[in-house]
């Protein structure tokens, strides 16, 4: 079976994590990556290190739109120069959907298509890729969520201006489990849906005049629900790895009012930020698994 591995946003671990999935799966797979970085020592390893695998990779910071605004009390925003904005929801965002685009174009030029089109992470600690069902239906196959919270739907039916909640807010109507955004995979017309979540976003987000909340699996679930894609959840053991933010240098000021991310607090017993610039590795820091 011939899988596309979708990687976004973040390649960070992938030598501890990805790279030995790779190394111990029966699936023929092949790799793309869209990465909100700049180039760098690490990342030439790295494309040495998953040459075999490797079929597309893009690295380049996500700069949010200049016209961009968003004043919802419940997205979790980063600072960037003198704005606080979705930064990284919206990178995980567009590396979905460039990540995808750039699988389906190596397909079409080399004139075959994938069993299969699989959103993965690099950091994810498993024994190997989960089992693939392939299908022709309109459906994707999620892995029940590390977090199984529920997401309140968007209703594109009600007009912002004219139903509001007493705080101003959007009106939304029931509340669905999560969809994951970590382990999804589907057919072609199935993931161009789930990778369309950037999108939707933005759409959703200018009708209701920045008003929308904007978060990883919120927003995923939802882009899913309005495009009426079916799915089915799957069970498959894996955890993250507590030092994925490594290189993540916002959080040298973690637990402090100057940190410029609002969720503010590192992960609990991850080790203090390091600079990309100075690694090409990270093998010298051990596996520690963490939901």
């Amino acid at each position: 079976m011939k899988i596309a591995v979708l990687i976004s946003g973040r390649a960070t671990r992938y030598e501890v994590c990805l790279f030995n999935i790779l190394q111990s799966t029966s699936y023929d797979v092949d790799v793309f990556m869209s990465i909100n970085d700049d180039e760098c020592k690490y990342y030439e390893i790295m494309k040495q290190k998953l040459s075999k695998w490797l079929k597309g990779v893009y690295i380049k910071p996500y700069v949010v739109p200049d016209d961009f605004e968003n004043h919802s009390p419940n997205t979790l925003r980063q600072r960037v120069g003198d704005r606080l904005v979705p930064l990284n929801n919206l990178s995980m965002f567009y590396n979905d959907r460039n990540s995808f685009d750039m699988a389906t174009k190596y397909a079409d030029e080399n004139g075959f298509e994938y069993d299969a089109y699989m959103k993965f992470r690099s950091d994810i600690i498993c024994d190997d890729f989960p089992k693939i069902n392939k299908t022709d239906e309109y459906k994707i196959f999620s892995v029940i969520p590390l977090c199984q919270y529920v997401c309140p739907l968007v209703n594109r039916g009600l007009k912002i201006l004219e139903h509001v909640n007493p705080d101003g807010s959007p009106i939304i109507n029931k509340c669905v489990p999560w969809i994951s955004d970590a382990i999804v995979y589907g057919n072609r017309k199935s993931m161009n849906t789930y990778c369309d979540t950037y999108n939707f976003v933005m759409e959703i987000n200018k009708e209701w005049n920045g008003n929308y909340p904007i978060n990883f699996e919120p927003c995923v679930t939802q882009n899913v629900y309005d495009k009426k894609l079916n799915f089915e959840y799957f069970s498959h053991p894996y955890a993250l790895d507590r030092n994925r933010r490594i290189f993540d240098k916002v959080w040298e000021k973690a637990g402090t009012s100057e940190c410029d991310d609002l969720r503010i607090n590192q992960i609990v017993g991850a080790l203090p930020p390091i600079d990309i610039k100075d690694y090409e590795t990270t093998e010298h820091i051990p596996i520690s698994p963490t939901n």
